[in-house]
């Protein structure tokens, strides 16, 4: 049998709804994708869900210092955290944990944005296999957005790993994710290559692609969309 390996490669994996009606969550569908892959247990992966999933009783702060794992045991923690943004390349994980206007607050004292981001950055210092975010752009404004996104491409880049991202915002993801997974009737998985060449259209909000890969029990088999136009032929 053929699938899908995710040790090769490090991309964005784009989950969008399809019409199906399914009872799963979206941490299930994400799971259910690899296992479909065949990708073998334990893996470790961050995940952040449509709400915040913070601990209630911690900080902002606290909450995020709480996945970040010291070099040094004698150091203070909030130092060496401090450091650790400093040293990143792109310096946009910094630039977006700058945003955190109240890092001292309860959760329940900050603001939505302020939450969200304290979970993406949370998912950014956790080591594991995979990222899986459920609405990441949600409660953020267009420069967190930003940040997020240049964040994340620069942590796949230096961490080698693959992110699952479930949004309904095409336009936002479309430039910056590479492949495009779907649930098919049968609940297997069907995944399309994103090119170049490709986009989404705001008026009627589908996407083409110029290649369909159907993941398959006996292989991968390449089909070519109905939706898509065909070529006239030279008369």
């Amino acid at each position: 049998m053929t699938r899908m390996t995710f040790e090769e490669s490090f991309e964005i994996y784009l989950f969008t709804d399809n019409g199906l009606e399914n009872n799963f969550s979206k941490l299930n569908e994400f799971l259910s994708f690899l296992k479909f892959n065949k990708v073998n247990l334990p893996y470790k992966f961050s995940y952040v869900s449509r709400g915040d999933g913070l601990i209630p009783e911690m900080t902002l702060n606290e909450n995020i210092l709480m996945d970040f794992s010291p070099d040094s045991l004698t150091a203070a923690r909030e130092l060496q955290f401090q450091e650790f943004l400093k040293a990143q390349p792109s310096r946009d994980l910094e630039k977006l944990y700058q945003k955190l206007a109240t890092p001292h607050e309860l959760p329940a004292h900050s603001d939505a944005q302020m939450k969200k981001l304290t979970s993406l950055i949370k998912s950014l210092i956790v080591e594991g296999q995979f990222i899986f975010l459920e609405e990441p752009e949600k409660d953020l404004d267009e420069e967190c957005k930003r940040l997020f996104i240049s964040a994340l491409k620069d942590h796949i880049a230096r961490n080698k790993q693959n992110v699952f991202i479930y949004s309904s915002d095409l336009l936002l993801w479309s430039p910056h994710v590479h492949k495009q997974v779907n649930r098919e009737r049968d609940y297997s998985f069907s995944v399309e290559e994103i090119t170049k060449n490709s986009g989404w259209t705001k008026e009627r909000e589908q996407f083409y692609a110029s290649t369909k890969i159907k993941t398959s029990e006996d292989g991968l088999r390449f089909n070519i969309p109905a939706n898509k136009p065909r070529k006239k032929s030279a008369a």
